[in-house]
């Protein structure tokens, strides 16, 4: 294992030693009063349990802010439990929503009471709850009044929920008593549960809520990373929906944190590494040349980082457009360090390459891992001496020179033919006797 490799192993195992969450663990609490916070003590000792730093805030308290007078967070998550408060300290929606760029992670639950202030923060995720004083009404499964509705219409997420939602027949549902909402159609935002075919809101808006199409919890993951969950419940986070028998509340609830305050789902990538197949690393390559990528990807799984397991991690080699797009396979050092490795020949077009691996995947953290690299012509001796596409005109003049020659050869050493003598004969030129002269 190379000497880089074992670096970054250590430096990624040394933080996560201090802290469960990728995040960070300050945890600010926003209660209608300090003493409302027994209404949800199993889900805070919870939290504590599993390492965080909780701070219990009342929303009357004039002194809760989510960033320093210098402009950094003052905490790494933020969980709403007061959605009848018209002010939340001096938080606002424009200052909860900043909180969320910076990348802070928020819970925020709701019910019948909800503020104008919370519905506004909520559209701009693309959930918007229904009207005030509506609640979700269930007259086939719904207990209590027909408000407590029982549901087990999980969104196929397995990066945010378990098997025991998602393939085990039979499982518990989730009981959920308040308000419901609908959700945008987005790549980034996850209806993560939503109620029965026979649920519906009440009372009835212009547009009837009801069956899936009504949402009781959402998850959001911004392009940076941050997550947001929305649920329409306060309850859902209560002792009393917690402790309820023949219900998977506090499973629920646990997963459901844990996705949000970044225990689980996270992935790590570290830098892109390339060289050359002989294992040269060179300030520019050359057309056509044999690389060799490696990138080593993590995920934060079960309380410890561990190789993530993936066959669609993909490398592109772009300017302006991909000109390459080829899938990185598991290397033999994938066991320990999730190493991915892939074989590449460069474009045979030379100028300023980005080498990316951009990895986004529903409920998991965004990866996106690039390198600008120069890709250079040929210089003058660097062309081959021969060009295979050029053996046909080879041949051709090769083909030229023998027929000249031979003919030539033809030309110079043939002997030319004798031609016949036009010179009269000597019988010829005698001339004939007369027999009458023989006779006299």
């Amino acid at each position: 294992m190379r000497l880089h490799q074992w670096i970054w192993l250590a430096l990624g195992a040394t933080p996560f030693c201090a802290a469960l969450s990728a995040a960070g663990e300050r945890v600010l609490v926003v209660v209608p009063t300090v003493n409302a916070a027994s209404e949800y003590s199993d889900f805070l000792d919870s939290l504590a349990q599993r390492g965080f730093d909780l701070s219990v805030r009342g929303a009357g308290n004039t002194s809760v802010a989510l960033h320093n007078d210098d402009g950094t967070r003052e905490y790494d998550h933020a969980v709403l439990l007061a959605p009848a408060a018209r002010r939340l300290g001096t938080l606002s929606p424009r200052g909860i929503l900043n909180f969320v760029n910076d990348g802070g992670n928020l819970i925020v639950a709701a019910s019948s009471d909800i503020s104008e202030n919370l519905r506004s923060l909520a559209t701009q995720f693309g959930v918007d709850f229904a009207k005030r004083k509506s609640r979700i009404v269930d007259h086939v499964h719904g207990n209590a009044g027909h408000t407590l509705v029982p549901s087990s219409h999980y969104a196929n997420a397995s990066a945010v929920l378990s098997d025991r939602f998602l393939a085990a027949p039979n499982a518990p549902p989730v009981y959920f008593e308040g308000i419901g909402h609908r959700y945008k159609e987005s790549p980034l935002l996850i209806p993560l549960l939503t109620a029965p075919r026979s649920a519906y809101s009440s009372p009835p808006e212009d547009s009837v809520l009801s069956g899936t199409s009504l949402g009781l919890v959402s998850v959001f993951q911004t392009r940076t990373n941050a997550r947001v969950a929305f649920s329409g419940s306060t309850s859902l986070f209560s002792n009393r929906l917690l402790r309820k028998k023949d219900a998977a509340n506090r499973q629920f609830v646990t997963e459901l944190s844990q996705w949000v305050l970044q225990e689980k789902a996270v992935l790590r990538a570290s830098p892109l590494r390339h060289a050359l197949a002989s294992g040269d690393r060179p300030d520019h390559y050359r057309v056509s040349s044999d690389v060799v990528f490696e990138i080593d990807l993590t995920e934060l799984r079960d309380g410890s980082w561990q190789p993530y397991r993936a066959h669609d991690v993909q490398l592109e080699a772009i300017m302006l457009d991909p000109y390459i797009r080829t899938t990185l396979n598991q290397s033999s050092a994938f066991s320990v360090l999730g190493t991915y490795r892939g074989d590449v020949r460069l474009p045979d077009r030379y100028g300023t390459f980005t080498f990316r691996v951009n990895y986004k995947r529903p409920g998991l953290s965004n990866v996106d891992v690039q390198d600008i690299v120069g890709i250079r012509p040929l210089r003058h001796d660097e062309y081959p001496r021969f060009l295979s596409a050029a053996y046909p005109y080879y041949a051709s003049s090769f083909v030229m020179i023998l027929a000249f020659l031979a003919l030539s050869a033809v030309w110079l050493w043939s002997a030319e033919p004798k031609a016949a003598s036009s010179a009269p004969s000597a019988s010829a030129s005698k001339p004939l006797k007369s027999k009458k002269s023989k006779k006299m």
